[in-house]
C-alpha cells in the first residue's frame, strides 16, 4: 500500500445485498435439506455453531454444483455498474459475507469486487466434506468495538488496517441482523431493502428499492 493509493472502501454483503436471495435458502430448496435446515434454525441461535451445523448440510456437493446453484440467483440489476462506477471514482470495492468463500469469490469476480471474506468451506477433490472454517478476522479482539465473539465489523477493522483505510472513508451496505455492526461501525452505514428495525435505525441511509446506484450519491 502506498501513501498515493485509494483511501476510501465499499464493503457489500452478499445475500439479499448483492444476490437477491441467500445462498443457503435456494441450497436447501435446490438440494433437498429445507427440514433439516429449517430444525437447526429453530434450535439453535449462536452464530459459531449454526454456520457448523448448516455447513454439514452441504457434504457430498460438488463446487460445480454450488457454483451453478449461485449463478441462478439473481444479482441486484445495477450491481455491476455501480461497482465499475466505484471504482473509478477510486474506492476498494468488497464483500464480507457469513455465506461460504467458494460462492463469494466466484461473485467477487463476477461483479468484479477487490476481496471477498467470508467462511471457508472445505473441498476434498471438489466435494464439500461438511466441515467449515471461520476465519480469524471474524473473530474478536481487544480493539473489537462490540462483543460479539464473531462479528462482520471485526473484518472491516482488519481489512480497513491493510488497506491502511480510516473507518470513516468506509461505507457499508447490508440488510440482516449480521451487518448492524458494521453499518453501525463505518463511517457511512447503509441498509438495502432491510426488514430488520435494529439496522434501519442504526444506518445513516437507508435503500428501499434494488437498486444501488442511491450509493454513488453518498460515494464522492
Amino acid at each position: 500500500m502506498t501513501d498515493n493509493g485509494p483511501n476510501k472502501m465499499v464493503i457489500f454483503d452478499m445475500d439479499n445485498t448483492i444476490l437477491q436471495g441467500r445462498f443457503v435458502y435456494e441450497a436447501a430448496r435446490a438440494f433437498n435439506f429445507e427440514k433439516e435446515l429449517i430444525r437447526i434454525l429453530a434450535a439453535n441461535s449462536e452464530s459459531y455453531l449454526l454456520t457448523k451445523l448448516i455447513a454439514n448440510l452441504l457434504k457430498g456437493l460438488n463446487i460445480a454444483r454450488i457454483l451453478e446453484l449461485a449463478d441462478k440467483i439473481p444479482l441486484v440489476p445495477d450491481t455491476v455498474e455501480t461497482i465499475r462506477e466505484l471504482k473509478k471514482r477510486g474506492y476498494i470495492v468488497g464483500i464480507i459475507s457469513d455465506s461460504y468463500d467458494a460462492v463469494t469469490q466466484h461473485i467477487k469476480t463476477k461483479v468484479g469486487a477487490d476481496f471477498a471474506i467470508a467462511n471457508e468451506l472445505e473441498f476434498s477433490n471438489s466435494v464439500a466434506t461438511g466441515e467449515v472454517k471461520i476465519p480469524s478476522y471474524f473473530t474478536r479482539t481487544e480493539t473489537s468495538k462490540c462483543n460479539h465473539s464473531f462479528c462482520k465489523s471485526n473484518v472491516m477493522m482488519r481489512v480497513a488496517e491493510k488497506y491502511n483505510i480510516p473507518l470513516s472513508n468506509i461505507i457499508t451496505v447490508g440488510d440482516s441482523e449480521y451487518d448492524i455492526c458494521m453499518v453501525r461501525f463505518a463511517g457511512i452505514g447503509i441498509a438495502f431493502c432491510s426488514d430488520n428495525h435494529i439496522l434501519n435505525s442504526v444506518a445513516d441511509y437507508q435503500i428501499t428499492d434494488r437498486s444501488f446506484k442511491k450509493i454513488l450519491d453518498f460515494a464522492s
